[in-house]
């Protein structure tokens, strides 16, 4: 059955709206999903335009604006301005009112070291996370919506053997603020000034401050640092040294042998009391002086004591009587000159032989007669002991020092027992010093048949000598007979002249001003043999 039922006229025309809402909806629907569908594809374009090496936020490190760079012109320029800001900035040390600097960082040498690879790392990562955060991030930054960074490096100094090395090179260890003890020597004292002790670089310790104020952050705009030293102490002063160098031993005047005894002028002692210098130096406040007086000391013999007194007397003298052949006579006249002006110094030692010479015709000596093995010989220079034992005698009363002296082998007839001096070439020797403190002179002279030999000197004191000689024992001889066919019968002559011998003990005695016994010693012992007077007889 067909429907022929028709709509009303009014229901038509309200259905109709209803069809224009859903197609202006849908409309809207697609041009909203289209605007996002384009925003999302341009987000998607800005994800994948960011740029993924360059930083996009706006970081500053050490005063350089990184914003676009990559890493590696990041780190370039980075560094390139910490060396900028760090080149050639010094740390100053002071030391005694000096300033010493050490240059941590120049183009030849470069201490520091600096890590700002955090700052950097957290840089990139901003923007550089998943695909589709990027261009959030980069949005956020151009909105202003992250923080600006702004990151300062502080160096680090690690190598502090190598900055030890150039604190040295600053010569600061040779900086000592010890003041030394020094002295003077004037004209009559020594005048010392006083030192003090002092301090020197600490240059381990001052290496380890160094580097903490390099490591604090507070440099380079702290650049001083107050030296850190160790006590240095002053040497003690050797006073004995001193002493040493400015002590003089007086010495006397004397002669002078290679110059014909001209006199040496004498020379004063200078000294000081060494025990109270170093008290008073002990005493003394650091920076102040002391003077410690000189002590001149005259010699015992100045210049013009020699001059006035210099062979001014005979301190012995003994004469002896000269007999004998001509011979004789002439050698002891002749040994006499070799002796006569002789000069000895004091603690010079006389030796007959060296002075007087081997005895030869060739040197003016002749024959005469001598004992030989206890014969009587014709010898050259026979006679020269007279002049040794008048020598001898004369230095006994000179109260000189008797160094070599033998006696003869039989008394002599011109000297008394126990003053006789023998000699011969190569021995026996006669010798004696010079005790005295005075140059002597030996003066001889021969007159009349008569030898005498003086010592002369300077005398010093009032003391006399006597030469006592004892006895202790006579030895007789005896007389023997031969028979001598040349000879009538009752007739005789003495064929060997005798001699008695003697045992004798000589002693010195010395006697004050007063005439008082002051010692007597023994001198010498002498033991002359006894010769047997042999006779011959005729038959």
């Amino acid at each position: 059955m067909a429907n022929n039922t028709k709509t009303a006229p009014g229901r038509a025309k309200k259905a109709e709206p209803k069809r224009k809402k859903h197609t202006a909806l849908k409309a809207v629907l697609i041009l909203i999903f289209l605007l996002v569908a384009l925003i999302f594809a341009v987000y998607l374009y800005l994800c994948m335009r960011v740029e993924q090496d360059a930083v996009i936020g706006d970081v500053t490190i050490q005063g350089v604006d990184i914003q676009g760079m990559t890493r590696e012109e990041a780190t370039a320029a980075v560094d390139g301005a910490i060396a900028d800001a760090y080149r050639g900035q010094t740390v100053d040390i002071l030391l005694a009112g000096e300033t010493y600097s050490v240059t941590i960082w120049d183009e030849a040498q470069n201490l520091l070291t600096w890590d700002y690879s955090d700052a950097l790392d957290e840089a990139m990562e901003l923007g550089h996370g998943d695909f589709l955060t990027r261009g959030w991030e980069w949005l956020q930054v151009q909105m202003g919506n992250v923080e600006e960074q702004v990151v300062t490096v502080s160096p680090t100094l690690t190598d502090t053997e190598t900055l030890k090395s150039l604190i040295q090179a600053t010569g600061i260890e040779a900086v000592d603020t010890a003041v030394e003890t020094t002295y003077v020597i004037e004209d009559d004292c020594v005048v010392i000034t006083k030192g003090s002790a002092g301090v020197v670089a600490d240059v381990d310790t001052l290496t380890t401050q160094v580097a903490s104020l390099v490591n604090s952050g507070d440099w380079p705009e702290e650049h001083t640092v107050d030296c850190a030293t160790l006590s240095s102490e002053i040497a003690e002063l050797d006073i004995q040294a001193i002493y040493d160098q400015i002590y003089v031993e007086p010495v006397n005047a004397t002669l002078d042998p290679d110059n014909d005894y001209a006199i040496v002028a004498s020379t004063d002692g200078v000294s000081f009391d060494v025990d109270a210098a170093a008290q008073a130096l002990a005493s003394a406040e650091a920076g102040s002086q002391v003077t410690i007086d000189l002590v001149y000391t005259e010699p015992d013999i100045t210049t013009e004591n020699l001059e006035e007194n210099l062979f001014a007397d005979v301190l012995g003298s003994y004469t002896t009587t000269v007999t004998g052949s001509s011979g004789r006579v002439s050698n002891v006249k002749l040994s006499a000159q070799f002796c006569d002006g002789t000069i000895l110094l004091p603690g010079d030692i006389f030796n007959y032989n060296d002075t007087v010479g081997e005895r030869t015709t060739a040197r003016g000596f002749s024959a005469a007669p001598a004992y030989n093995n206890g014969e009587t010989v014709q010898e050259v220079g026979g006679g020269i002991c007279q002049t040794s034992s008048t020598l001898y005698a004369a230095c006994l009363y000179a109260n000189l020092e008797i160094v070599t002296r033998t006696n003869h082998t039989y008394a002599s007839s011109y000297i008394g027992l126990g003053l006789d001096a023998t000699v011969s070439w190569g021995g026996p020797e006669f010798e004696f010093a010079n005790n005295t403190d005075y140059p002597i002179k030996i003066v001889t002279s021969y007159s009349g048949g008569k030898l005498t030999v003086s010592i002369y000197g300077t005398k010093t004191d009032d003391i006399t000598v006597k030469i006592v000689s004892k006895t202790l024992e006579t030895i007789p001889y005896s007389t023997t007979y031969t028979t001598d066919s040349s000879l009538s019968s009752g007739e005789s002559k003495v064929i060997t002249t005798p001699y008695t011998g003697y045992k004798v003990q000589t002693y010195r005695e010395l006697y004050d001003g007063d005439g008082n016994l002051i010692s007597s010693t023994e001198e010498a012992y002498s033991y002359y043999k006894a010769r047997n007077k042999v006779v011959a007889r005729g038959n």
